[in-house]
């Protein structure tokens, strides 16, 4: 008996040349060339095929009510990847995790010596509420707070929208006391708050670092400073939600809960490449603890290259960090540990190595005080899946 060739409705909205939507799509595609044998129909509007008669296998994509009722009156599987789908909830779903790139990106600001936070997110969303979840869970964890500003998600669309949101910038900038570090939900976003900040005086990334998120190049790259920011993984997710699809497809039956993809890295750039400590002695001595804290260091190697004695040096750093010189040392290691686990799929032994830690009951044992888990549970919570691609798209 010949195979058949499974018919895919694939609804990503192409017209729109965001990475999200290509890299999700791509990730699709890299899933069926290695696993299917996939026919696409990529339309906006499956359930307008169904009524004309057109039969599916699967429908994946950016999920609408109407093409969702569609399926389930046809009994047609759909796996959905829109995080702002109305129908989000009651679909199988693979989605980006927001909350993790929030935490990523609020631990690595905390280790240039932010104290100071601020978001900027679309309202009404679901991936700015979890952003900004995560970012907050990281500040409460260290006693920081941040400070959210929603705007419109026609911000740049319309003129009155655009002079909301430049008021809604500049309103937020009269508040802030620097150095402050700030966290946007798109790339687009920051690269238009990075603009209307540096009009208002504020000089980036000395009293000012930007991320942006999803690390889109021509946006993150053409401007000067260049912007750090928050690789998504999208591809991984379009790869994930494409082997949901299959095994739907194959009678397993759905997932209960929608899964996460994790961020693939952060990027840093230009935007985010500071100490935010007044005391340049200290700020000398974090910048030699990051770039070196793959090996062995002692507090007494760490004064000698900021140019300091010892105790003046633990002096300061508990004045501008409020932390001992070896428990920031620890904290920057973790947070790399935590990174890795997240980002790569070597071994716990592996990455410990990689992060600095020269013995691995002393690193579980300071993971688990710092996190309230091992490595291994932090991984199975945040960090990436088996059988998924990335194309880098």
């Amino acid at each position: 008996m010949p195979h058949k060739k499974r018919h895919i409705a694939a609804v990503f909205d192409l017209k729109w040349p965001y990475k999200r939507h290509y890299g999700l799509f791509a990730g699709l595609q890299d899933y069926a060339r290695q696993h299917a044998d996939w026919a696409f129909d990529i339309s906006n509007y499956p359930e307008l095929q169904l009524v004309r008669g057109v039969r599916y296998d699967g429908i994946i994509g950016r999920i609408s009510a109407d093409c969702a009722a569609a399926a389930r009156k046809a009994s047609i599987p759909v796996v959905n990847v829109w995080i702002e789908s109305p129908v989000a909830a009651n679909l199988p779903g693979v989605q980006p995790d927001y909350h993790e790139a929030g935490r990523m990106a609020v631990e690595h600001l905390i280790g240039r010596g932010f104290r100071n936070f601020a978001y900027f997110g679309f309202a009404q969303t679901n991936s700015a509420a979890r952003q900004y979840m995560g970012m907050q869970e990281v500040a409460r964890e260290h006693g920081y707070r941040i400070t959210c500003h929603l705007v419109s998600r026609y911000w740049d669309e319309r003129r009155h929208e655009w002079l909301r949101f430049e008021n809604i910038v500049q309103t937020a900038q009269a508040a802030w006391e620097g150095p402050v570090g700030v966290v946007c939900m798109t790339d687009e976003l920051a690269r238009a708050v990075a603009t209307l900040c540096l009009r208002g005086g504020w000089a980036i990334p000395e009293m000012l670092a930007i991320f942006g998120t999803g690390n889109d190049s021509l946006i993150c790259t053409v401007v000067d400073p260049t912007l750090s920011s928050v690789a998504m993984g999208y591809a991984t997710c379009g790869f994930e939600a494409a082997r949901l699809l299959d095994q739907l497809m194959h009678g397993a039956k759905p997932p209960p809960t929608v899964t996460y993809c994790p961020p693939r890295e952060l990027v840093l750039r230009r935007s985010s490449d500071v100490f935010a400590v007044s005391d340049k002695k200290v700020a000398d001595a974090l910048r030699h603890m990051v770039e070196h804290s793959r090996g062995p260091l002692s507090v007494a190697e760490i004064a000698r290259a900021a140019g300091i004695g010892r105790k003046t040096l633990e002096r300061r750093f508990q004045l501008n960090i409020g932390r001992t010189v070896n428990d920031e040392l620890i904290r920057i290691r973790i947070a790399k540990l935590k990174r890795l686990l997240v980002e790569s799929e070597a071994t716990v032994a592996e990455l410990s190595d990689k992060s600095g830690f020269g013995n691995l009951v002393s690193m579980h044992t300071m993971f688990k005080r710092s996190t309230g888990m091992t490595p291994g549970e932090y991984r199975a919570r945040h960090g990436p899946r088996p059988m998924r691609s990335d194309s880098g798209v």
